[in-house]
């Protein structure tokens, strides 16, 4: 049952078992994403470099920089809720309508850039 406190916050009340189970879950997909990113990343970067290697061998233009977002891995924001868990002696915990966006929904503050980061990649998987 949601509550809703002075401040007019939504909280709600979640087993822990069923909350710990849906951030290991969306860890578990958050290193696939990662792991994915980073093969097509490497691609992304090994191409680049050897057009700037063809470039300065058949004496054009080298580009110094390489403009591409590195995908960054956010598993400790999942492994320090999940170590809180794990650690807390209640049956139920109390979360807030933002932590359960970011828990249970797997919408955190950096999750935008994440997903635009890595969707740059997906087609570069060697």
């Amino acid at each position: 049952m949601a509550l809703v406190n002075d401040f007019g916050e939504s909280k709600v009340t979640i087993k822990k078992d069923e909350l710990l189970a849906a951030i290991q879950k969306n860890l578990e997909q958050h290193k696939i994403d990662y792991a994915e990113a980073l093969v097509g990343f490497r691609a992304a970067a090994i191409e680049a470099m050897q057009k700037n290697l063809e470039r300065a061998q058949s004496g054009g233009e080298v580009k110094l920089g390489i403009a591409l977002t590195v995908p960054v891995e956010h598993t400790k924001d999942y492994d320090r809720v999940i170590r809180m868990l794990t650690m807390s002696t209640a049956d139920e915990i109390m979360i807030s309508e933002s932590q359960f966006t970011q828990y249970v929904m797997d919408d955190w503050n950096w999750k935008a850039a994440f997903v635009g980061s890595t969707a740059a990649y997906n087609n570069k998987r060697g």
